[in-house]
């Protein structure tokens, strides 16, 4: 029982000893502070991985970063290491993807907002790539009937007149012109599924963290 008595006085005169020196620490830092006439030091790490303390950064160690401190020891700033090409490519693809992120956010309140967004921009592509197929059909049917005329002149023996050779050539012009832009919507359209696939899908990653 004494024993248990004794071990017990020795632990807590130890931590009264322990606080007593932490408040004495603390009270000479602030003294030190008090008196600090702006001088720093810098602590980097060497090329054999020892941290040096010194009055400046040699410019070889600058790229591996480097702290500032008061003579004290207290910490004013943290200088990061420099990225490399494959680190700072990953730091500009983080950006880029937290950016893109909060757009989202702003753009849109849920995924059922994506959606009617989605259904108003097809809306209007499809719109255009309807009226591209009906000029289409248009332009079809009169090739047909001027080529018909030209049959027509051909079997009864005349000549073709280079003003309805003309007239077909341009239609077929116009035709190729027609079908191009019906293409270029239609990859369009497709563009717009994929992107707003990804927008909600993204944004139902976001809203479930």
């Amino acid at each position: 029982m004494k024993s248990r008595i004794k071990n017990n006085e020795v632990v807590v005169k130890t931590a009264l000893a322990l606080a007593l020196a932490g408040a004495l620490l603390t009270v000479d830092v602030s003294a030190a502070e008090q008196g600090w006439d702006g001088k720093v030091l810098y602590r980097y790490t060497n090329e054999h991985g020892v941290q040096v303390l010194d009055d400046l950064v040699p410019p070889r160690y600058v790229a591996g970063g480097y702290e500032v401190l008061t003579p004290s020891g207290r910490v004013l700033e943290v200088v990061e290491p420099e990225l490399t090409g494959k680190q700072l490519a990953e730091k500009q693809r983080r950006e880029a993807r937290e950016a893109a992120d909060l757009q989202l956010l702003k753009r849109y309140n849920s995924v059922a907002d994506i959606e009617s967004a989605r259904k108003r921009k097809l809306a209007i592509v499809q719109q255009d790539m309807a009226i591209l197929r009906s000029n289409l059909v248009s332009l079809e049917r009169q090739i047909e009937s001027e080529e018909s005329v030209a049959a027509r002149a051909q079997r009864n023996g005349e000549a073709v007149s280079p003003e309805l050779l003309s007239r077909i050539e341009n239609l077929r012009a116009e035709v190729s012109v027609v079908r191009e832009r019906l293409s270029l919507r239609e990859k369009e359209a497709l563009t717009i599924n994929s992107d707003f696939d990804r927008a909600a899908s993204r944004y139902q990653e976001i809203a479930g963290k």
